[in-house]
């Protein structure tokens, strides 16, 4: 039976709202850096605080993937909103790259992790099946747009305030992400369904998520989602010191090309994929962003900054919504809190493990080495695409 849902809801709408205005804080929070750079850290450091965080978010997405489906998606925004709103202003007593500084980032990454699950999680609730794809794409606009305004905003606001007005800033987005995420209508939820027990989760969490993994090629999907995370996680958090090296003056040129090309593909090609079929897109999106990582090599050749950041903008534009769609679509509908927490932490985790070893990289070879190091990882995603014989067919 066609599916005759409404895609553009009011609903759909706010959680865009929420996306876009939570995105904020984090999309500032790329210059994150450069932060770490003024307490004395260099490339080796920048990568152990990321990776560190960023890994602790990984370790704990399964149970955040549970909390979703048990609690229900509004219970774990809200928390998590309110806590991203209150530990930005923190970073603000931080005097060093000692604990304090690895702490507060592992906070923030990992509700930073818990967040971004809901938010698609949530997400894929709202969306017609048979518009998977076209509405992930659209929602994704409500983050993505912040990628390339977060980082514009944030060196301005260091330029012009200091690093207390970059913080406060990025807090009050959070708070405002809060507030609207208490308009999202309440769902009745069974009893046995409000109560979690903390052993029952625990128990259950891996066995759902090794089911999940094992079904249907996902762990595939998974592999090759991770891989480009390593990607996405060099391109963001490595392009600002690194032309700051160079002694060009702003990084947010690549950050605006980065996120207007994704933004102008999801709003244009949004029903590409859901035509084409989604194996069919994946491969050649897996090469456009390595050819961005490539690029970046070619610093600081005028115009290199903004075109790199077109490609990897429309490699991330297409594979994002398409693995997750891909992953969604091979999973039971029972398990979708799980599915949707997996890719997320399959995307962290790239990040986990490509951060501190982009970090010695370029310590060690600099960065041009890095970023083709980088470039190769995403050609082994597009490896494992292309011998993806579900996808293949998919569509």
């Amino acid at each position: 039976m066609r599916d005759t849902r409404a895609l553009y809801t009011p609903t759909f709408w706010l959680a865009c709202a929420i996306h876009f205005t939570g995105g904020m804080s984090f999309g500032m929070f790329l210059l994150f850096p450069l932060f770490i750079d003024s307490l004395g850290g260099d490339e080796i450091r920048i990568g152990l605080v990321l990776g560190t965080g960023i890994a602790a978010s990984v370790v704990l997405r399964p149970t955040v993937g549970a909390l979703l489906d048990r609690l229900g998606r509004r219970q774990v925004l809200l928390w998590s909103g309110a806590i991203n709103a209150a530990t930005l202003p923190l970073f603000l007593l931080v005097g060093s790259t000692g604990r304090t500084l690895f702490l507060l980032s592992a906070v923030h990454f990992i509700v930073g992790g818990a967040l971004f699950a809901a938010y698609f999680t949530y997400a894929a609730d709202l969306v017609p099946p048979a518009r998977r794809i076209e509405g992930i794409a659209i929602f994704g606009v409500a983050g993505m747009a912040t990628n390339g305004l977060g980082p514009t905003l944030g060196e301005m606001l260091i330029a012009r305030g200091g690093y207390p007005v970059f913080f406060l800033v990025a807090a009050g987005f959070a708070s405002v992400s809060f507030g609207l995420t208490a308009l999202i209508p309440r769902t009745p939820t069974r009893a046995r369904e409000r109560y979690v027990d903390a052993v029952g989760v625990s128990a259950s969490v891996w066995r759902d998520m090794f089911r999940t993994a094992l079904h249907g090629g996902v762990g595939r999907i998974l592999v090759a989602t991770a891989l480009f995370g390593a990607g996405v996680g060099a391109a963001f958090y490595f392009i600002a010191p690194f032309t700051r090296d160079l002694g060009v003056a702003h990084a947010s040129p690549f950050f605006a090309a980065y996120a207007s090309t994704t933004i102008a593909l999801r709003i244009f090609g949004r029903r590409l994929p859901d035509r084409l079929g989604p194996g069919r897109i994946t491969v050649p999106a897996f090469g456009v962003f390595a050819l961005g990582l490539a690029a970046l090599c070619l610093l600081p050749l005028r115009g290199v900054l903004v075109l790199a950041g077109i490609a990897c903008g429309a490699g991330h534009g297409s594979l994002f919504p398409v693995l997750n769609a891909l992953a969604v679509g091979r999973t039971p509908a029972h398990l979708q809190g799980t599915v949707v927490s997996l890719y997320t932490a399959a995307l962290d985790l790239g990040e986990t493990v490509g951060m501190p070893i982009g970090g010695a990289i370029a310590w060690a070879a600099g960065y041009r080495v890095m970023f083709a190091c980088m470039a190769l990882a995403s050609l082994g995603g597009l490896l494992l695409m292309a011998t993806d014989r579900p996808a293949q067919h998919a569509g």
